[in-house]
């Protein structure tokens, strides 16, 4: 993959996450794209990708992500990062690795999420007050 290309992803990858909302996900993800990540259903397209990310931030409505580092691939792009946010009152994060593969517009035609979802489940499940967020979530996806 070409390092520019890459490079001008991972900045709109950033830009997403300063100031999150699933209907900028259009500035990083092609119309067919596959998005894999662990405790979410596998999505196909971008507007399946726009609701996955919308039950998301309803469970961690401020949620962020800073970016450590970044390295071009052949197919696309890795990217190191934290995730932020608040989870029933108490602030959570936990390191991640997403996987991109670029298409020929510099848009993400697969994405896989990569972290340890253990910490982050004993996390949330020691704060009742998630709860009921996570279950209208699970039950939304269910229903899909």
């Amino acid at each position: 993959m070409n390092r520019d290309v890459a490079a001008d992803f991972v900045k709109r990858f950033e830009a997403f996450w300063r100031a999150p909302v699933p209907e900028s996900l259009d500035t990083l993800l092609a119309a067919d794209a596959r998005l894999s990540a662990p405790m979410i259903p596998t999505t196909i397209g971008l507007e399946a990708g726009r609701r996955a990310f919308a039950d998301l931030f309803e469970l961690l409505p401020d949620m962020t992500a800073r970016v450590h580092r970044w390295g071009a691939t052949r197919d696309g792009v890795l990217i190191e990062f934290t995730v932020c946010g608040t989870a029933g009152g108490s602030p959570v994060s936990w390191e991640s690795v997403d996987r991109f593969v670029l298409d020929e517009n510099g848009l993400a035609s697969e994405r896989y999420t990569y972290f340890d979802s253990l910490p982050l489940v004993l996390s949330l499940a020691k704060r009742p007050r998630t709860w009921p967020g996570f279950t209208r979530s699970r039950i939304k996806q269910l229903r899909r």
